[in-house]
């Protein structure tokens, strides 16, 4: 059931491109302190958001994801071993959902809940099927879609904006944006305690884990990171990484596979995957 906050048909922010939304499938406990500062940054970057509540959820039935059935879920711990879990550990489910909403209530957002079972009836993930469920909802009214995660936030250097980006993408005639991201602190301790995120640290440029900017009437295939298909074109654009990028907070207890940001600037491409296409960010 989709449970629209404001209804994003009347939502403030459209532009000359189009309807754009920031979409994300989450678990609430694990996000609660910090998702109405996520919501406002990305409102006030012009986009719509829909969160996709995964309440409940004890993993991924897939075999390749990192939220493998109870893997992580269901010890309410972060795919780095951070125990969120403990800043709500004497809430129950519904009323950690309680909280999540009125964290919410007076934001332009849209609250999807989502608790798609398996076969034995266990909560599971589902992420790339929310994403479906999402273009399909949608793919006639929203433009574009960011599909990233909610500790991962959309960044643009001074002096541009999203719609500039996405202007130039349509002149492209490409249908795709692949982003890099700057990896930061975590922004819990390993024992669940919260820490400041004005006060985390960039530890430089992630190695891996792109995220996506679609055209949702273009889609073919959805999936998290790299197996995106679109219609013909089927190009992608990726930016330079100091205009447009996403923050992650991956944690700076675990194991990181990061670019020292010494290097940051020179584009380097992961052997195999699609050629860029370039598109001129001059012409405003």
């Amino acid at each position: 059931m989709c449970r629209v906050i404001t209804d994003p048909k009347n939502h403030p922010n459209s532009s000359d491109t189009g309807r754009r939304a920031v979409v994300a499938v989450l678990l609430p406990r694990e996000h609660l302190p910090f998702i109405r500062d996520w919501c406002l940054h990305h409102i006030e970057q012009g986009w719509e958001v829909v969160l996709y509540d995964n309440t409940g959820s004890v993993g991924s039935t897939r075999k390749t994801s990192a939220f493998s059935l109870n893997r992580w879920h269901g010890r309410s711990e972060d795919k780095r071993g951070n125990s969120y879990g403990a800043f709500t550990r004497s809430m129950s489910d519904s009323e950690v959902q309680v909280a999540f909403r009125k964290e919410l209530h007076d934001l332009p957002v849209t609250i999807v809940d989502w608790q798609p079972r398996d076969a034995d009836g266990r909560i599971v993930h589902g992420q790339v099927e929310a994403y479906v469920d999402y273009v399909s909802r949608y793919r006639d009214t929203v433009a574009w879609a960011a599909f990233i995660d909610a500790d991962e936030y959309l960044e643009h250097a001074p002096g541009l904006d999203w719609e500039v980006l996405l202007a130039g993408v349509t002149q492209a005639d490409s249908h795709r944006v692949v982003l890099d991201a700057l990896v930061y602190e975590s922004r819990w301790t390993r024992d669940g305690q919260l820490r400041d995120v004005e006060e985390l640290k960039c530890l430089g440029l992630q190695g891996h884990g792109c995220k996506n900017i679609v055209r949702l009437s273009k889609i073919l295939r959805a999936d998290v990171h790299w197996g995106w298909k679109t219609s013909e074109p089927d190009s992608l654009v990726r930016p330079d990484r100091s205009l447009f990028y996403f923050r992650h907070y991956r944690g700076s207890e675990a194991a990181l596979d990061f670019t020292p940001l010494p290097n940051f600037g020179p584009q380097v491409h992961e052997e195999g995957v699609d050629v860029p296409a370039t598109i001129d960010l001059s012409q405003k």
